[in-house]
């Protein structure tokens, strides 16, 4: 129970880190970038280009992956990968399709949402088959 808790919770603080940590490294490479991304953080103004919102939507599947993958190499639980799909599903839709709905374009919203558990759950997949198999040399 210890191990999925900390699998949920890490799992938690790596999707939030990891986005973060992607959008720097991508504000280093595109300075518009980074300017947009001031705008976003200091006024919460959406001012991204299309190009820059897709990049945004490819930085936050990664940061699910990743996610998802951590959480799997914790918990070693099913259970606790679908709590972590879950909760972000859960958490993610409610802030993209009620409350921010009006503030980003209808694909950005759809685009946050619609991938956010399967990329969680592919993630976990990653980190169960990333395990190593002894087959027996039958000698």
């Amino acid at each position: 129970m210890v191990r999925s808790v900390l699998g949920v919770v890490t799992g938690a603080v790596m999707w939030m880190v990891g986005f973060y940590a992607l959008a720097v490294v991508l504000a280093k490479l595109w300075p518009d970038y980074a300017i947009h991304g001031r705008q976003w953080m200091r006024g919460g103004v959406f001012t991204f280009t299309a190009p820059m919102a897709f990049c945004n939507l490819v930085l936050w599947v990664l940061a699910e992956i990743g996610a998802g993958w951590v959480a799997g190499k914790i918990a070693k639980r099913h259970g606790a990968v679908w709590v972590l799909a879950g909760l972000l599903g859960i958490y993610l839709a409610v802030l993209h399709l009620v409350l921010y709905w009006p503030r980003f374009p209808w694909w950005y919203n759809l685009g946050v949402v619609i991938p956010a558990v399967p990329a969680v759950l592919f993630g976990a997949k990653l980190a169960n088959s990333s395990r190593l198999t002894v087959i027996p040399s039958g000698r």
